[in-house]
Formats: structure tokens, sequence, C-alpha cells
């Protein structure tokens, strides 16, 4: 058995790591506890809560959001193979897998997590795109593509506002990188979105449009100043993703910093969100996951040719793999936690 199963790894690694996704996210639908919600998805529609007495129909939820979270393996495997190599790609592929809040946090209903499969094809085919320019594969950039990618990107917009940050961080990125074509489109994909999934369902339910909009960032922006007025560096939710990395979110943060350039695409928009829940922190700093992908993409590809070309670390590779090790070692023990297998009480 141990043999097919190396075999098997070996014939089909990516699927080989899925299947390792499902088996966990299959652990945290039954052994989760309470049921992480987010007034975002019930109170805007009177989506009565009582339905989560019903444990079956709960247990099929968090089927179906696990089940959708894969996209967030594949698709940062997509756009790791494109920007480095296959084997880094799975590399990814696999952090993110065994990354311990992942399989807990893919099967409540949080926009934080349910926006990212969004974010994820829209910045994929927005880097294909640049990605083709830059090699010279195609003469000029295909005006569809960022208008598709674009209102993909709207459409987690409507899952998850504050991923409007990260749209801004596109666009600028685009600008700077002298596509400003690609940009406009991008932009016409983003408005037709949010005039569909805010002005005309807003319409149809409120018979007013952007109903929900407006009445969020009302809200948020009390919030948000209120919080910067009382702000500490130490309790900002940026510290959450350090903690669950560490000592690997160092390698990261080096290699993400050392390729900004090179990556604009995928720097600018996570280091604006990184910016933001620094400066804004959120209340529950877990939800910190709708950076992690992107910033995991653009930090290991980096430290990954920082490396190489390092001679220090070609001589004491030791050290990074006992990072891996240690890194291993803490989110078996995170995701124990949030199995209810163990307990810090």
């Amino acid at each position: 058995m141990k043999e097919k199963l190396f075999f098997f790894s070996l014939k089909h690694p990516l699927l080989y790591i899925l299947s390792l996704a499902i088996v966990l996210r299959i652990l945290a639908v039954i052994f989760t506890s309470g049921y992480m919600i987010d007034d975002h998805y019930f109170n805007y529609y009177n989506i009565p809560l009582k339905w989560l007495d019903n444990p079956w129909l709960v247990y099929g939820v968090r089927l179906a959001l696990g089940a959708f979270s894969l996209l967030i393996i594949t698709l940062s495997y997509r756009i790791t193979k494109i920007i480095a190599d296959k084997t880094t790609a799975l590399e990814i592929a696999l952090l993110l897998t065994i990354w311990g809040l992942a399989p807990y946090l893919s099967v409540h209903p949080l926009p934080q997590t349910v926006m990212l499969p969004f974010i994820l094809y829209g910045t994929l085919l927005i880097v294909k795109q640049d990605n083709l320019l830059t090699n010279n594969e195609i003469e000029k950039s295909h005006r569809t593509t960022y208008i598709i990618s674009g209102f993909i990107l709207g459409l987690g917009f409507a899952v998850y506002y504050q991923s409007l940050i990260y749209f801004i961080g596109v666009i600028i990125a685009l600008i700077i990188l002298n596509n400003k074509k690609g940009a406009i489109m991008t932009l016409i994909g983003y408005v037709i979105a949010v005039l569909l999934t805010q002005a005309i369902v807003d319409l149809i339910i409120w018979h007013r449009p952007f109903v929900n909009m407006i009445d969020f960032f009302r809200n948020s922006g009390d919030y948000l100043f209120s919080n910067i007025q009382n702000w500490n560096f130490e309790a900002t939710s940026i510290f959450v993703l350090l903690f669950y990395w560490i000592p690997l979110s160092i390698l990261l943060f080096v290699g993400f910093f050392k390729v900004w350039r090179k990556y604009m695409l995928l720097f600018l928009p996570t280091f604006l969100m990184i910016l933001f829940y620094t400066v804004f922190p959120n209340r529950n700093a877990i939800y910190t996951f709708a950076i992690v992908p992107t910033f995991v993409i653009a930090g290991f590809v980096g430290w990954k040719e920082y490396y190489k070309n390092s001679s220090f670390w070609s001589k004491n590779h030791l050290i990074v793999k006992t990072c891996y090790v240690i890194f291993a070692i803490i989110n078996v023990v995170v995701l124990l936690w949030t199995y209810k297998l163990i307990s810090y009480d």
C-alpha cells in the first residue's frame, strides 16, 4: 500500500496533494466545533440562522465550501507554474495544504476565504497575459481576457468588500508596467460585475441599488478610524500571519521584498492588503487568510531565487531545512487543535 501511494505521489503529485487536502477538509467538516459565520451572508438578505440547528445541512454546507476551497490550491499552483517552475508550484500547493488553519477556515462561510478563488483566478488571467507579453509569445494583450479578469475580481469584491484594496493594487501594478489598456479593460470588467451584483440584485431585493455596499462602507468607516486612533502595533492582524508560518514566515518576507519589482502584479496588491490589515487590524485576526496565497506565492518564489544565488545559504542549507521542520511541527499541532483532538485549556 505504501509503495502504491509513493508511486502515485510521483506520477500525479498535484492530485496527491489535493487528495491530502480533501482528507484534511473532511476531518475539518466532522471535527471542528461551532460554526463561524459572517453577517455579510445572512443579515443582508434576511436569511434565518435557524437552519444552523440542522447538523446535516451544516455538514453539507461545510463540504461544499471545503470543495470550493480546493480551487485555492490549484489556482495558486497554476500561478506559480507560470512565474516559476512545476517543482516550486507543487511546493507551494503543499505548503497551502498543510498550513494548519487552512482546512478549518475553508469549511466555514467566511467571505475572506470564499472570495479567494475569484481573486486568484482573476490574478491568474492577468499574470498569464503579462507573461506572454514579456516572452513575446503574443504581439498584444487580449482585451477580452482583461475584461473577464476584472469581472471575476469584481465577483470577489461582491463576496468580500475589502478585496477592493487588492483590486486597486492590480490596477496600479498594470499602470506601472505600462499596460494602461489592460488596466482600463480590467476596470471595465470590474465595474460590470459590481453593477450586476450590487446594483441590479439590490434593485430586485430592496428596490434601491448599492444598499448593502453603502451600508457596509458607512459602518466600516467609523470602525476603521476608531481603530487607527487606538492603534497598537502588537495587536495588528499581520502578526497572526507571521505566527502560524514561523519560522518560514521570515524567509517568505525576505523573498517577498526581494522580488517586488519582478512580480509586481502579485507584490503590490498583496502589499496593499498587508498594509491595510496592519493599519486597520481586524478583531478576528485569522481573517488575514485573505492574503496568504498570493503572499506565499510571491514570497516563496522570491525566496527560492534568492536562496539559489546566495553563497551564504548554499553553505547553510541546514538552517532552511530546520525552518521547514519547525513549520511542519507547529502546523500539525494547529491542525490537531482545530479538530479539537488536543486542547490548551
